[in-house]
């Protein structure tokens, strides 16, 4: 990764760029939990307030309150924006030079956006990063390093697993038990061979669109969409010419649905809820979206392995931008809220999945129930997948890529009529375009 160590014009006006990019597929108006000015404390004896921004759902503002009142000294203020709005202020802050908040949440689909820029943010090692390091799986460490910089302290993470509908494996005749479908199931073949049984056995189709299944198998490989240097490796990357073959052949089978969850969310939600979707290919989060979006199925879902190894979706960092005042307690912070205990409290409010393997040998993983999926103790399973996490490297132009492909595999999907090997190949032309152009 190149290092830039000047912030001029030029840098922000790339960086700008690509805010730009992100207000144009996110939307929404931000809705501020709490805001607050930062105080400066240090010598002076006053309280120092922390401001931190952060997402719905990071469930951050469930453990701040127990901060506050161990650290009299440090008060945190969170401000809780939708995700996209959240990435969109810090990218605006970053570039205007001013207005940053003392912590800032960042996704690892962004994170790099931000770490080409090592000198707008403290090295965590000035504050004693490394000592903690142990406590951390490796690769999510090493994922918001620059060089010899470490830029974030790991938050959550998203090893991928299967969920699925064991009332309807087990009519279609297929394997139905975790351990058995995780033997029997053991490569995408097998997974396309058990969704034409279940489609003709039961009706439902075994994905919600065929590119649940191109991300799951692009997210096994050993590169996503760029290299180190940051070039755009697409037709030359094995995987995504795997993953894409794989699209084709379950739209061809009529094995996959049409459901869009990013713009008719209330649609896929009823078909998943109603039973016409078998599986949900998605990271330890996925429990809760099962939960919600499918209510009426409680007790009739099961999660395995997924064939052929697994990946990692999601997971974020926490880091401190250089424009705030008060960074050592910032860093008491930070250190505090990702520390292996409170992500074991984090887990078992919200169920986010801790990066501390320390605290997987808790009863929180090893003896938890969940009574949704008939009883599964699901942190048994997500703690074996998640030391197994093949990282790959994202890039600073990974979501603009990312959503021209996901967005044009959707309409894809939907019109049967498309080539989709041509439409496809068009959509990477289509990114090198916007990078060209940004």
């Amino acid at each position: 990764m190149k290092r830039i160590r000047r912030f001029g014009k030029a840098s922000a006006a790339v960086l700008l760029s690509s805010m730009l990019v992100l207000s144009a597929c996110g939307g929404g108006d931000s809705t501020p939990a709490a805001s607050g000015n930062n105080t400066s404390g240090g010598d002076s004896g006053k309280k120092v307030q922390l401001q931190m921004w952060f997402w719905q759902g990071a469930s951050f503002e469930k453990i701040i309150p127990e901060f506050n009142r161990t650290h009299p000294n440090i008060e945190i203020v969170p401000q809780i924006y939708k995700w996209e709005d959240a990435h969109k202020k810090l990218l605006t802050a970053m570039s205007a030079g001013s207005g940053a908040p003392d912590i800032a949440m960042v996704d690892i689909s962004q994170l790099d956006q931000f770490t080409k820029y090592p000198d707008k943010f403290y090295d965590l090692n000035e504050f004693g990063a490394k000592d903690i390091a142990k406590d951390y799986l490796e690769w999510k460490w090493k994922q918001s390093m620059a060089g010899d910089k470490q830029l974030g302290l790991p938050t959550d993470i998203g090893p991928m697993v299967l969920y699925y509908r064991q009332d309807l494996f087990q009519q279609a005749g297929l394997p139905f038990e975790p351990d058995d479908v995780a033997a029997k199931i053991k490569t995408w073949d097998d997974f396309l061979a058990a969704g034409k049984v279940l489609k003709e056995k039961t009706g439902a189709d075994i994905l919600s669109n065929p590119t649940e299944l191109y991300n799951a198998i692009r997210d096994q490989g050993d590169e996503l969409y760029f290299d180190k240097d940051n070039n755009l490796i697409i037709d030359k990357n094995p995987q995504v010419k795997k993953a894409l073959e794989y699209y084709k052949k379950s739209r061809e089978m009529g094995i996959a649905g049409t459901y869009d969850q990013k713009n008719a969310l209330q649609e896929y939600s009823a078909a998943l809820n109603s039973g016409k979707i078998a599986t949900y290919i998605s990271a330890a989060w996925g429990r809760g979206h099962v939960e919600t979006r499918a209510p009426d199925t409680k007790g009739k879902w099961r999660a395995a392995k997924i064939p052929e190894g697994t990946g990692n979706m999601g997971g974020s960092f926490l880091m401190i931008p250089k424009q705030g005042k008060n960074s050592k307690e910032a860093y008491e912070a930070i250190s505090w809220l990702v520390s292996p205990q409170q992500q074991l409290e984090i887990f078992k409010i919200s169920g986010n999945f801790p990066s501390t393997p320390s605290v997987y040998g808790d009863k929180a993983f090893t003896e938890t129930g969940y009574e949704f999926w008939g009883g599964q103790k699901l942190g048994v399973l997500y703690s074996e997948v998640a030391k197994a996490v093949k990282v790959q490297r994202k890039g600073p132009d990974y979501a603009t890529v990312d959503t021209i492909i996901g967005d044009g595999l959707q309409a894809i999907a939907v019109d049967k009529n498309k080539d989709a090997e041509k439409e496809f190949w068009a959509l990477v032309e289509k990114a090198k375009a916007k990078l060209k152009n940004k």
